[in-house]
């Protein structure tokens, strides 16, 4: 071993940053764990708030659904990128506790609403949170990796924030019925689930302050923070590679919001309908939105190995691909708690992860510099207006026009950005494949 590779911590096939410890590595595998177990059961529970707490008719579910989920993208538009340039300048273990402690927050004042316009406040307050805990993902994603194994290591998190999705679906998603066996009546199980999941936000803060990799971008503290924030958006805007992985940031924030809003509201409808209380049709919709989530966890590597061994762009287009069809082929189901959701569950699960290691490979590559934490932020506004727009319109297409038009709109969107990354890729490429030596840090 070469004195500059003794520098640098190996796992496998990975190469990380310099300076990223065995401590620093577990932590973010439990921050990937973690943050996707936490933010995606507000959404995921939305469907009991409104039918077991506040008693909205159904048939206006789906649009008030979507407006609350578009509300809190707005939130996290507003901000997304003044956090990632603040957490260049105070350190991203710093900025991701203080996202949790708000998403905590958020949990614990949701389900004592008593009114929509309660719901649309404290959103907004779990907006701040979500924004926070989120764009540190992404940043820390970006910041442990180094080039040659970037897609791999997008690969490996994938897996992590697979589980976390799968706690969720197959454990935290019966905390309704578990409550209600205890005795609880229905309102106090909705209570007592959202504080559960908040008390776990706070423990996941602590460990995260205390063992996230604390090396940052030292040449930014300089710089004013809307100077960094600014000099985001100028570097991005100006990559046509850059603006692919912008628009996959749009696609893949909102196919998982889409899945994670309608595909619950979609098979809650559908139970209560069938004679199931809300919490009886939440206990069957986890595990099989578990079963979307377990594919995406499997494909995840295989999705990232591809990745490596490519061009980024021609790995983006192979994730759109599998996502547009997955969607396409999820609309067609008849009857969701029948056999053929199955075949549409694992293709859609392979294309959510598919278009979110490929993109999250993509930008690691063009996001460099000083101001790479300010790019990140732009990466996750733009992931926030894909949020903003499907739900928003999804939540009217639900009501309006059916209860898998979601679906449909989202593969369509898939195939319209396919063609703006083949276009990019015939015509400014990048890099054919990486290359294989370790970067040296200067």
């Amino acid at each position: 071993m070469t004195e500059s590779t003794a520098r640098y911590l190996k796992l496998g096939p990975l190469w990380l940053t310099p300076g990223v410890t065995g401590l620093n590595l577990a932590t973010m595998f439990f921050a990937g764990f973690g943050t996707m177990a936490m933010v995606s059961f507000m959404s995921f529970m939305q469907p009991y708030v409104l039918t077991e707490i506040l008693h909205i008719p159904p048939e206006t579910q789906g649009s008030l659904t979507g407006n609350l989920h578009a509300f809190q993208e707005v939130i996290f538009i507003a901000v997304a990128g003044l956090v990632g340039a603040l957490s260049d300048k105070q350190g991203r273990p710093k900025v991701y506790a203080c996202g949790f402690i708000f998403v905590a927050l958020g949990y614990g004042l949701y389900p004592l609403a008593d009114s929509v316009s309660q719901l649309y406040l404290i959103r907004g307050l779990f907006a701040l949170g979500v924004a926070g805990v989120a764009i540190m993902l992404s940043a820390c994603i970006v910041d442990y990796i180094q080039e040659r194994s970037r897609g791999r290591w997008v690969g490996v998190m994938s897996i992590f924030n697979g589980l976390g999705i799968l706690l969720m679906s197959f454990l935290l998603s019966k905390l309704p019925v578990f409550y209600k066996e205890a005795g609880a009546d229905a309102l106090a199980a909705g209570r007592y689930s959202f504080w559960t999941v908040a008390g776990v936000s706070l423990v996941v803060a602590i460990i995260l302050y205390l063992g996230l990799f604390r090396g940052g971008n030292k040449d930014s503290e300089a710089e004013p923070l809307l100077k960094q924030f600014s000099e985001g958006v100028k570097l991005g805007f100006a990559r046509p590679r850059l603006a692919v992985a912008f628009g996959g940031a749009f696609i893949g924030r909102g196919d998982f919001a889409v899945v994670g809003t309608f595909f619950s509201l979609w098979l809650t409808q559908q139970g209560i309908e069938n004679g199931m209380t809300a919490a009886e049709a939440l206990a069957i919709a986890g595990p099989l939105f578990g079963m979307i989530q377990l594919c995406a966890l499997v494909w995840a590597p295989v999705m990232g190995f591809i990745t490596d061994r490519m061009n980024r762009l021609t790995a983006v287009s192979i994730g759109l691909t599998v996502a547009g069809s997955g969607y396409l082929l999820m609309s067609q189901v008849g009857d969701p708690f029948s056999s053929e959701i199955y075949p549409a569950a694992v293709l859609l699960g392979m294309g959510e992860t598919s278009v979110i290691v490929s993109v999250g490979a993509l930008i690691g590559q063009e996001a460099t510099g000083k101001y790479r934490g300010s790019i990140v932020g732009v990466f996750g506004q733009m992931g926030g207006f894909g949020i903003l727009a499907t739900t928003l319109i999804g939540g009217y297409l639900f009501d309006g026009i059916g209860r898998t038009a979601p679906f449909v709109m989202m593969g369509l969107l898939n195939f319209v950005l396919l063609a703006a990354a083949l276009y990019v890729r015939s015509t400014n490429p990048g890099p054919e494949q990486q290359g294989t030596s370790p970067e040296i840090a200067e």
